[in-house]
């Protein structure tokens, strides 16, 4: 199983220094990825976010400035928030520049407030998703691009620079939906929803395996991201699998190996910041080395 770190790119940690520091160690500890995650605005209904959201795409490119290895991942961008035309040539640049280290999560949204100030139809939202995936895959490998859709239509055009990974960034689709899963099978390399227990992960993981055609079942990751708190005062539901004491993190990170999950995205909680960056060394030095 590989690990990877959700970095705060919103809320109480969301600044320069810290994002650094979380990026580094996370790279000194040999995570294999950081995660962003992603809102253009913040309705004023859910401030739960904070004042403060980086955009996925600079921040990762700034990351990537100052790293080396580690893998970049976004958890997940909202599709049809964007131009796909303008995102493809985005990624394709990180990913060159980054020397071939991105992982495109992408979902197709919930937040209808932020659809409507951004003037997106929220109801076509997963058509819009399929028609958009279709287009990062036709600039990202065809060397005379065209594409004819419901939303959008060019031809006679080149895109360069292409990304550094083959054929494309892996694309990983977000969601717990049986749409979204069917989205995994047709269009994604992987699966990555967000708060599964282990139980509700085996079930859900066994359908979309069902699903997929034999050509993909080698390479297609079946990821997720998780909350984490390691706390041996207070006792916390069984169902937050990975947050308690040491004992029951490892136990939850084995059930969900056996489950079926390949990738383990942690998005850390502590009560403050030193809290953060010690979670990210007790998990690395005392646990992980169980599951290598």
């Amino acid at each position: 199983m590989k690990f990877g770190i959700a970095v705060p790119n919103f809320g109480a940690y969301a600044k320069r220094e810290q994002i650094l520091e979380i990026s580094a160690l996370a790279e000194e500890l040999r995570y294999d990825s950081l995660w962003v995650s992603d809102h253009v605005v913040i309705p004023a209904s859910h401030k739960v976010f904070g004042d403060t959201f980086h955009d996925p795409l600079v921040t990762l490119t700034y990351i990537a400035a100052h790293t080396d290895r580690i893998e970049l991942g976004t958890s997940v961008i909202i599709l049809p928030y964007r131009n796909p035309l303008v995102l493809a040539k985005m990624v394709s640049t990180l990913d060159t520049l980054s020397q071939g280290r991105v992982v495109l999560g992408i979902g197709t949204g919930w937040l209808e407030d932020e659809f409507d100030a951004l003037g997106v139809n929220f109801k076509e939202r997963g058509k819009v998703t399929d028609e958009y995936i279709e287009i990062l895959k036709e600039l990202w490998t065809s060397e005379n691009p065209e594409y004819k859709g419901d939303y959008l239509e060019f031809s006679n055009i080149k895109f360069l620079p292409k990304p550094e990974r083959k054929p494309y960034p892996p694309i990983w689709v977000g969601g717990e939906s049986a749409g979204a899963m069917k989205r995994a099978v047709k269009y994604g390399d992987g699966w990555h929803p967000v708060g599964l227990t282990p139980g509700a992960f085996r079930e859900m993981a066994e359908y979309l395996k069902s699903l997929l055609p034999a050509e993909k079942r080698d390479g297609f990751s079946l990821s997720l991201r998780r909350n984490i708190e390691i706390n041996d005062v207070r006792e916390l539901s069984a169902d937050d699998t990975l947050r308690g004491g040491r004992e029951k993190i490892t136990k939850g990170i084995r059930e969900y190996g056996d489950a079926g999950v390949t990738h383990l995205v942690l998005y850390i909680l502590a009560g403050d910041y030193k809290g953060v960056l010690n979670t990210l060394r007790v998990f690395a030095e005392e646990i992980r080395p169980g599951f290598e």
